[in-house]
């Protein structure tokens, strides 16, 4: 089953996008810091898909998060997206440069998650 890693601060916000990511059949694992979602994919490394990532971690700036998953091998070629409140166009262009793939806004529906995912999903295909 495809494999999606969400690293938030929020148990909530984990908790939610892994159910909605569940109808359309996509296992989620959650994390609060990007060191502890790296630690949660050894063997599973083929079935990660898609990386989630918060751009408000309290631990490390989203750039800094986005550089360590963009060198770790089983997050290398992985799009990720950044979850963002508000459009913050430093912060954006920070992570754009990083080398995340795009953004999703929270809070997020059903459908606006899934349409960011797809986009994502299907570029990255």
């Amino acid at each position: 089953m495809p494999l999606c890693l969400i690293i938030d601060e929020s148990e909530i916000v984990v908790k939610v996008a892994a159910r909605i990511l569940s109808g359309i059949d996509m296992d989620a694992v959650g994390a609060s810091t990007a060191s502890a979602g790296l630690a949660l994919l050894p063997g599973r490394e083929k079935e990660l898909e898609l990386v989630i990532l918060s751009g408000a971690l309290p631990d490390s700036t989203v750039e800094a998060n986005v550089r360590a998953l963009r060198a770790a091998p089983a997050t290398a070629q992985v799009p990720i997206l950044v979850s963002v409140v508000e459009t913050n166009l430093g912060l954006m262009t920070r992570a754009k440069r990083a080398g995340a793939s795009g953004f999703v806004f929270r809070p997020f529906d059903r459908a606006s998650l899934l349409a960011w995912v797809d986009r994502h999903l299907t570029v990255a295909a």
